[in-house]
C-alpha cells in the first residue's frame, strides 16, 4: 500500500544519501591530505638528514659527514634568511638552494623559467608583487655569514614567477640552487647541507628508524611533521571529522531502517501472527527481516554510490567546487581515488545497518498470535 511504499522510499533514499556522503567526504578528504602533503615536500621533501644541533629548518648548518644515500631520491638543500630589496620596499626572505632543480616545480612556474646559474632564483608571484620585482630584474640580498657578522651583498637574477597556494612559504621563499648559497657562504667542497628525501613515493616509519640507526650521532632523520606539528595535527582532524560523520550517518540511517522495518512488520502483522500460530519459530525473523532489508540496501547503494562517483569524476576533470587557497592551501577541492579505502567503508556501512533488524525482531518475538489473530 501507499504508506509501505513511502516508507520504502524514505529508507532507501536515507541509505543512498549515507553511501554518498561517506564517499564524497572519504575522497575529499583524503585529496585534500594528499594534496597539501605533495605541497609541503616541495619544501620539505619526504624526511630530512640534518645537525642535530640545527636549531631551525630554515637556516642550514653545514656538516662533515659522509653518507652513502642513493641519488635517485636524495639531494642537498640549504636555506638561507636574510633581507631582499627592490623598487616596492624590502622584505624578509628565506632562499631555498636545491642541489639541482627539482622537475616536480616546473609545473608551479607561472612565468619565466627554471634558474640556472648559482644566484638565479624564482621569486613567488606574492612576494614579487610586493617588492615591485619581475622576471629579468636584480634582487639585492642581504645576508649575514655567521651570527652578529655584518651582512654580505648579493645580486640575485630573478629568472621566474611561482604560485604554490601555501602562503606561508609564498610571502617569503625564494628557490635556487644550492651552489648559490654555497658561494655566499663560503662553504668548503667537503660541506654538505640538508639531505632530502624527495620523490612521489612517501618515506615508511620502518625506512625511517633505520635511517636513524645508521647515521652519525651528529645528524638527525626528521620528517615534515616534527617542523610542522600544528599543521599536521590539522590535517590529521580531517580523519577525525569524517569519522564523526560516519558514526552519526550511520546512526540516523540504522534507526530510520530500524524503523521502516518495524512499520513493515506491523502492516502485516496478521500474517505473521498466523505464521506463529502454525509453529514458525522467531528465531527465523531476522533472515525474513533481512529479505525485506536487502532491496532498500542494494537500492539504496547503488544510488548513493553511482551519484557520488559520478560528483567526483566531475570535480575531478573541471574542478568546480573551489576553495579559499590562504586557508586550505589548494584553490579547489582534490579528489583522492583510494577504491580499497571506499570498498572497506561500504562493507562497514552494511555491517553496521545489520542491527536495524533488532527492533522489528523483538516486537516479533513478544507478540501473541491469539490476541492479534482475536482483534483481526
Amino acid at each position: 500500500n501507499r504508506r509501505q511504499r513511502r516508507a520504502k522510499i524514505i529508507a532507501t533514499a536515507v541509505v543512498a544519501s549515507t553511501f554518498a556522503a561517506l564517499t564524497l567526504a572519504t575522497s575529499f578528504s583524503g585529496g585534500l591530505q594528499s594534496a597539501i602533503r605533495e605541497k609541503v615536500g616541495l619544501f620539505y621533501g619526504n624526511a630530512q638528514i640534518r645537525n642535530l644541533d640545527q636549531s631551525s629548518p630554515y637556516e642550514t648548518q653545514p656538516h662533515f659527514e659522509a653518507l652513502e644515500l642513493d641519488s635517485a631520491q636524495w639531494m642537498q638543500m640549504a636555506w638561507k634568511a636574510g633581507v631582499a630589496t627592490g623598487p616596492e620596499g624590502m622584505e624578509g626572505l628565506q632562499w631555498l638552494g636545491w642541489q639541482h632543480w627539482n622537475p616536480s616545480w616546473d609545473a608551479l612556474v607561472t612565468k619565466g623559467s627554471a634558474p640556472q646559474e648559482p644566484y638565479d632564483v624564482l621569486l613567488s608571484e606574492k612576494l614579487g608583487g610586493r617588492l615591485g620585482l619581475c622576471v629579468g630584474d636584480e634582487m639585492p640580498f642581504y645576508a649575514s655569514r655567521e651570527a652578529g657578522a655584518a651582512p654580505t651583498l648579493r645580486y640575485l637574477n630573478v629568472t621566474g614567477l611561482y604560485r604554490t597556494g601555501l602562503a606561508e612559504w609564498d610571502a617569503q621563499t625564494a628557490v635556487g640552487l644550492l651552489d648559490g648559497i654555497r658561494a655566499l657562504q663560503r662553504w668548503p667542497d667537503s660541506a654538505q647541507g640538508t639531505w632530502v628525501h624527495y620523490g612521489s613515493e612517501g618515506f615508511a616509519h620502518g625506512e625511517f628508524e633505520s635511517l636513524r640507526n645508521q647515521i652519525p650521532f651528529t645528524l638527525e632523520v626528521y620528517r615534515p611533521s616534527d617542523d610542522l606539528p600544528a599543521l599536521y595535527q590539522w590535517l590529521d582532524l580531517f580523519d577525525a571529522n569524517v569519522a564523526i560523520l560516519a558514526v552519526v550517518l550511520l546512526l540516523v540511517g540504522a534507526v530510520n531502517l530500524g524503523g521502516t522495518l518495524l512499520i513493515l512488520s506491523l502492516e502485516q502483522q496478521r500474517a505473521l501472527a498466523l505464521l506463529r500460530a502454525l509453529g514458525w519459530p522467531s528465531s527465523h525473523a531476522p533472515v525474513a527481516l533481512f529479505g525485506m532489508l536487502a532491496p532498500m540496501l542494494v537500492r539504496g547503494a547503488v544510488w548513493g554510490i553511482g551519484i557520488s562517483l559520478l560528483a567526483l569524476w566531475m570535480q575531478d576533470v573541471t574542478g568546480f567546487m573551489r576553495l579559499n587557497p590562504d586557508t586550505y592551501y589548494v584553490d579547489h577541492v582534490p579528489v583522492s581515488w583510494h577504491f580499497s579505502r571506499f570498498l572497506f567503508l561500504y562493507f562497514l556501512v552494511f555491517l553496521s545497518f545489520t542491527p536495524a533488524l533488532t527492533l522489528p525482531w523483538i516486537w516479533i518475538r513478544k507478540m501473541k498470535p491469539a490476541r492479534i489473530l482475536k482483534s483481526a
